[in-house]
């Protein structure tokens, strides 16, 4: 990536300046005093291989908003200490006497890595929507060169909102997922209010025991119900490979839709908004997630395709209108994570020299279909979507998209398992994650931070959808396609609209129970 000098010439406010990157390969000591001889070199996962194709080149951009303006020489000392210390933040990919490609470490230029985006003037950064603008642009923004490690962060003082400064910072999906990835970047965090501890994340939900006399019956039952799920999970997948194909509708990707130009909005939620919901349905937050999605799409595309003529507010009835939206297939590709993530005390050790063995890409992914229908009880949108959840967890399908696309890509290299990845995902209409966060607020290098929120760029899909909590609030990213959603905003609040609904149908069960 170049930079011309001298004086800019006139482009788009938002258009992405980026500096050239150089870093040393040869006979180069690092500088975070790891050498070679200290870190034998750690092969490529094969996920981490597959992002590395042209048409699965994808990025994972996280933004940090922070309560004080950044001390850009300070910081880059932090990064040093911290992030930097990780092998996949100073190490570049290469092909060993083998054939195989490793992770090499080398010298960490941080100059090169961290840097203040040139351009923009005090009142641009400080306009509406600016940072959210500005990573849309980095989306499109030209690759990194696989020379030097394969990250960056940009870093923007002077923001208006509750963040007087923002970093972006844009990895490779390459280095890591994002669950592992945010895991990292949080055990660089500590707690606002305890300085010298680690922050908390959510924990999983404890199973209920079940008495030892019905353990056997209850261990076969299980069982049996693994391997139906997931015969008709395979089943689902192959015929997805195969001819199953979402509707064709205004929001459904193409081939090249990973190259187009895109927008990003997100809005903030109340995890106890989502909390009460779950709680009223003997749910689970991601049943929650999926049913306000799919209520949100379902009112999205009631606008798009203006079925109802006489719509004058979102809240009316929607009985009318069951001939169209009610009966389009979407659904959605939802990343998981097939192997345990490492705690942040062990991340911790990790950047002081600690086995970073399992570190990496380990994911498989579940076609989810979405509940994009009408409903006269708002929480039967959280209902369906926990009916299909419950399915998926109860299934090896996940594990089997990792497993198998492992095993295709040892036996004919990554060209193949990469198409295959990207028709299956353009057989869909979006792409979800949900990535937890720390519960209490964090700081990094003394800085409090204030939200966090996540895209992706390079998957070929028109819309993703990311999930973000902290500190018991949650962004909603919605990044799209501009051609093909130009208003992603809109969608962020019909889904924060559904959510409200939901509650407020809570409510009135509890008032008409009492």
């Amino acid at each position: 990536m170049t930079q011309t000098r001298g004086k800019p010439p006139p482009s788009p406010i938002y258009s992405l300046r980026l500096r050239r990157i150089a870093t040393k390969l040869e006979g180069a000591v690092s500088s975070t005093n790891f050498t070679r001889q200290a870190e034998p070199d750690e092969p490529v996962t094969p996920c981490g291989r597959l992002f590395c194709q042209p048409n699965m080149n994808c990025y994972i951009m996280c933004t940090l908003g922070f309560k004080n303006p950044i001390n850009l020489p300070d910081f880059k000392r932090a990064l040093q200490e911290t992030l930097v210390k990780h092998k996949r933040f100073h190490s570049v990919m290469k092909k060993n006497m083998n054939g195989t490609d490793v992770w090499v470490p080398i010298e960490v230029d941080i100059h090169a890595h961290v840097f203040e985006p040139s351009g923009f003037s005090e009142e641009d950064v400080a306009a509406p929507h600016f940072v959210e603008k500005y990573v849309a642009d980095l989306a499109s923004a030209p690759s990194m060169s696989f020379s030097r490690p394969l990250w960056e962060c940009h870093v923007l003082n002077g923001t208006s909102g509750d963040a007087a400064a923002h970093m972006i910072v844009r990895v490779h999906h390459s280095l890591g997922d994002g669950i592992s990835l945010m895991s990292l970047l949080l055990a660089c965090t500590r707690r606002v209010n305890h300085p010298h501890m680690l922050p908390s994340v959510p924990s999983k939900r404890k199973k209920p025991k079940v008495e030892p006399y019905f353990v056997p019956l209850n261990s076969l039952w299980t069982m049996l119900i693994l391997l139906w799920n997931t015969i008709l999970g395979l089943a689902y997948y192959f015929a997805t490979i195969l001819w199953m194909k979402d509707s064709d509708t205004k929001i459904k990707g193409h081939y090249g839709v990973d190259k187009a130009p895109k927008s990003l909005m997100y809005t903030v939620i109340d995890i106890d908004d989502m909390r009460v919901v779950k709680d009223a349905v003997n749910g689970t937050i991601n049943d929650v997630l999926m049913g306000i999605i799919g209520a949100g799409l379902h009112r999205y595309l009631e606008g798009r395709y203006k079925v109802m003529q006489d719509v004058q507010s979102r809240d009316v009835d929607h009985r009318k209108d069951k001939s169209i939206v009610d009966h389009l297939r979407i659904r959605a590709t939802a990343l998981m994570n097939t192997r345990p993530t490492p705690g942040l005390q062990e991340l911790a050790t990790m950047m002081e020299g600690g086995s970073q063995t399992q570190w990496g890409n380990r994911l498989g992914y579940l076609i989810f279909p979405i509940p994009v229908k009408h409903f006269s009880d708002p929480l039967d949108h959280v209902r369906a979507a926990k009916k299909i959840g419950n399915q998926k967890k109860a299934s090896l399908e996940g594990a089997f998209t990792y497993w198998s696309g492992a095993l295709l890509m040892a036996i004919t290299g990554p060209v193949l398992p990469a198409l295959l990845t990207e028709h299956t995902t353009l057989q869909t209409t979006l792409a979800v994650s949900n990535v937890p966060g720390p519960m209490e607020p964090v700081m990094f290098n003394g800085n409090p931070i204030v939200h966090i929120y996540p895209a992706a760029a390079g998957q070929p899909s028109s819309l993703s959808i990311f999930f973000q909590s902290y500190d018991q609030k949650a962004c909603l990213v919605a990044m799209t396609a501009r051609d093909l959603i130009p208003d992603p905003g809109a969608l962020c609040e019909y889904m924060a609209d559904a959510l409200q609904e939901m509650k407020r149908a809570v409510a009135s069960r509890r008032q008409d129970a009492n």
